[in-house]
């Protein structure tokens, strides 16, 4: 959960969220595993800002990937999606204008490119540039990710006060 949430806490300049709800379960992997295999995580962003992100470990046909959903249109980040007539798979980011709101847009469809984020942390600490993934974004994902954790284990709702009083209830 916590690369994709940098992703898209990256492409929103998303802060830490507000609130965090967890459901899911061991469903598909009756191995004794005591992490979810399927996940439905909703987190509460100021602004008016909710991000609901979905994993399940027995289906591949969505692959890796981000959809975002907003007044304008869709964007789609995508990673290895497959198309189970074809099995074509599809990478790549897509923009689908939401024609009642944008009657004029038109679809648009970038590449990403394969990234090497060791190889880019070393050249960023040589060139002193901004990397890929700095730390502020590892820590705003970690407790998002963390809160979600928390919500899942407690089985309610958890709050950024409610992580960080038990931050503090555990370390002193």
């Amino acid at each position: 959960m916590v690369h994709q949430m940098a992703w898209i806490m990256t492409a929103l300049d998303l802060p830490v969220p507000t609130s965090a709800y967890m459901s899911g379960g061991v469903f598909s992997e009756k191995d004794g595993r005591e992490v979810p295999d399927t996940i439905a995580v909703t987190l509460n962003f100021p602004s008016d800002v909710v991000v609901v992100w979905q994993s399940v470990f027995n289906n591949k046909r969505y692959g890796l990937g981000e959809r975002f959903l907003g007044s304008d249109g869709t964007i789609e980040h995508l990673s290895g999606s497959n198309d189970m007539v074809t099995g074509k798979s599809e990478s790549g980011i897509s923009f689908y204008p939401e024609k009642v709101n944008r009657p004029d847009g038109s679809a648009l469809k970038g590449e990403t490119r394969d990234q090497n984020h060791m190889a880019n942390f070393f050249e960023c600490v040589k060139s002193r540039k901004q990397p890929n993934a700095p730390v502020d974004i590892g820590y705003r994902s970690a407790v998002a990710a963390h809160m979600a954790n928390l919500s899942y284990r407690s089985k309610k709702a958890f709050t950024l006060e409610e992580a960080r009083g038990m931050r503090l209830a555990t370390s002193g």
